[in-house]
């Protein structure tokens, strides 16, 4: 009852006085368990004969229009029109149409910056429904990524000794600091990035995230986030896209995945870890979640 009224006072002292739970702790809870590498950065030129960009499902995408006009579009989405300096960042990965928009433009040159989760199953970026966020140049987000954003460009276009090693750097602290700004401006709406945006939300899912071997059950989560539980199981629910039971299971389970294929082989001590009272019962539910049986990841799935 205390820690709750704690929380209640920590909540409204952040609305009124605009006191942060710290962003980058809310993204640290995510990225120190799931280090995204970059995978590759390119720079590809579209002229009228080029009509689609084919982009992996496994990975997630930053793309930046260097110069140019152009417009992308999904089977799933509508048609997005970018000039130079908008950019794209893409959860996964799909087959994307491209067209020029001027009928004098010979070329338009996109940046792409590819980041690898590992696989898949692993990235918790993935369970949004969103396919892609748009940030166009000049806005709120552009802006504070500008200086980042110079130096990559610099560093790519002009290479230099080294260039390699700096551009693949500076590519993952864009993508941190960009999911940061979508975060603090509250950019997503649905899934893990809309939960962090919520201060509430954030308290109890760093808590799954730091300590998925605890006994976590809907009230003492709704009492990490300062709510009763009825509000806090709704919010959840609305926000991540998924009860807070199913997506303790889930972290569970991707927390699981990694360590098997990293070389984990003592389920028994895994299992206990991660919060299962019997090794069956931890099988069980990685195959429902995953798949897969425990003993595929280890194979090299």
């Amino acid at each position: 009852m205390i820690r709750l009224v704690i929380v209640n006072i920590l909540n409204i002292a952040d609305r009124i006085f605009g006191l942060r739970f710290n962003i980058m702790d809310r993204l640290s809870s995510v990225l120190s368990a799931f280090r995204p590498k970059t995978a590759s950065v390119s720079n590809l030129s579209f002229s009228k004969k080029n009509k689609g960009l084919s982009l992996s499902a496994d990975s997630s995408y930053w793309l930046y229009l260097i110069d140019g006009r152009m417009a992308l579009s999904t089977q799933v989405n509508s048609r997005t029109d970018l000039k130079t300096g908008d950019g794209v960042w893409l959860a996964a990965g799909q087959d994307l149409d491209v067209f020029l928009m001027d009928e004098n433009q010979n070329e338009a040159n996109l940046l792409i910056c590819e980041f690898d989760f590992g696989t898949k199953a692993l990235n918790p970026l993935l369970d949004l429904e969103w396919q892609w966020v748009k940030v166009e140049r000049g806005d709120d987000i552009a802006l504070q990524l500008a200086p980042l954003n110079t130096l990559l460009l610099t560093e790519y276009l002009q290479p230099r000794c080294g260039s390699q090693v700096v551009v693949e750097r500076l590519a993952e602290a864009y993508l941190v600091q960009m999911l940061r700004q979508f975060i603090q401006g509250q950019k997503i709406q649905l899934g893990l990035l809309a939960g962090l945006s919520d201060v509430r939300l954030a308290r109890a899912i760093v808590a799954i995230h730091e300590r998925p071997q605890q006994a976590w059950q809907v009230a003492n989560l709704a009492e990490e986030a300062g709510m009763s539980r009825s509000v806090f199981s709704g919010l959840f629910k609305d926000t991540m896209g998924m009860t807070p039971m199913a997506y303790l299971t889930s972290w569970r389970m991707r927390l699981a995945a990694q360590r098997l294929k990293n070389g984990d082989k003592n389920l028994a001590i895994l299992s206990e870890q991660l919060g299962y009272q019997s090794e069956a019962a931890f099988r069980r539910t990685f195959k429902k979640v995953i798949g897969v049986a425990p003993g595929a990841m280890n194979r090299g799935m």
